[in-house]
Parts: C-alpha cells; structure tokens; sequence
C-alpha cells in the first residue's frame, strides 16, 4: 500500500489471513474471476452495456477495495474510490489503484498500435489502474455476441497522469492504453478523500 492519507489511522477491522497477500495478488484474483465469470454472462446477454457496469462496479469494490479495507485496517467507502473503469479527471484525493512495470521496458497497446513503454516514459507520471480487458474492445461501450466469444481478461487499461497533479495530460486524453496484466505490479493507494474535488467531473488537464 502507498499511504497518502493526511491523518494515518487504522479506522476499520483488521483480517490476518490476508495479510500474506500482495495488492498485486489482489487485484489480479478479480482479473482471474472476471475471466471465470464472462462466458456465463454471454447466455443471459449481461457481457457488456449497462448489465455488464452494473455486476462488475460493484464486485470489484467488494473484492479489491473491501480487501484492502480488511488488510490494511483502512474504511474504505465507496464514493471515495476510483470505481472500476470510470475515467476521473483527477486521480488525487481518492482511493485508487497505481501500476508500476516489473521492468524497464514493457509492450503497450496504445489505440490498438503495439509500442514499447520505457520507464524514463513515465518520469514525473504515474499510471492509474482503469479495468481488465483484451486490449480491442469496450464491455461498456458495447460489443457484438460474436466478439464477447473472443474475449479475455490478460491487459489492463491504464490512465498515465501527472505524478504532482493527478490531472490526465491534454495531448493523450483520448488516448487507450493497454499493457500485459503479468507485466505489472499494482499498489493500492490510499488517500484521504476531497469531495469539492471530485463530486463532479472536471474539464481539466495538463
């Protein structure tokens, strides 16, 4: 856990069983259940849209935020993280979920073209966890029954930020970054939640 929280308090219940799990290990046993869970949702027409936001939302803040909550000892609420998928337009002052590349040169997707991200790439940047995916298509946006038969949970979309600010930069606002699940290492972040910023989305960046 990386700890940014003004005030340093243990505020929730501690569970010892998870204390022998990473945040990596965490996160990627949602990516692990996410895959298991796909191919049931296919039959019943829940693979994408709004059926597909409203089951996944709230089983990744139960299954990755409600675990750091019991590992770290941390009241986690669910209005003071980054829910899963949602773009912020600034991810300081909530809780949320930062990648670190296990080495210093990693294959990236960047809209569908492969690249290779260095870390000197991401000096003064930070890389926000957004969702699991294939790199190709939008569950939320929508994706045809033919497609959700192809798809797999081995990326991870990112957000790359301002590391002083939080704020997305301009000139890759529209862009969809995608990296290897098994090239990461994820921390959960805690922070101390600012509502003035974040109750509404802002038109700002870097």
């Amino acid at each position: 856990m990386i700890e940014r929280r003004l005030l340093k308090v243990e505020d929730h219940e501690k569970d010892i069983d998870l204390q022998s799990l990473t945040d990596t290990d965490i996160l990627l046993n949602f990516g692990n259940t996410l895959a298991d869970l796909y191919p049931h949702l296919i039959p019943i027409a829940a693979f994408a849209y709004d059926s597909w936001d409203d089951i996944v939302m709230p089983l990744f803040f139960e299954m990755v935020y409600r675990t750091f909550a019991y590992k770290y000892g941390i009241d986690v609420k669910p209005n003071e993280c980054h829910t899963y998928s949602f773009t912020l337009h600034c991810y300081k002052k909530i809780h949320h979920i930062e990648c670190i590349p296990k080495k210093d040169r990693t294959k990236a997707y960047v809209n569908g073209e492969i690249t290779c991200l260095h870390r000197s790439d991401l000096s003064n940047k930070l890389m926000i966890f957004k969702s699991f995916g294939n790199g190709v298509h939008s569950l939320t946006m929508g994706i045809e029954l033919e497609d959700a038969k192809q798809v797999h949970f081995d990326m991870v979309e990112v957000e790359i930020v301002c590391k002083e600010t939080g704020y997305r930069f301009l000139k890759h606002a529209n862009d969809t970054i995608f990296l290897p699940k098994d090239s990461l290492l994820f921390e959960f972040v805690a922070e101390t939640y600012d509502k003035a910023k974040h109750e509404c989305y802002k038109t700002k960046y870097v």
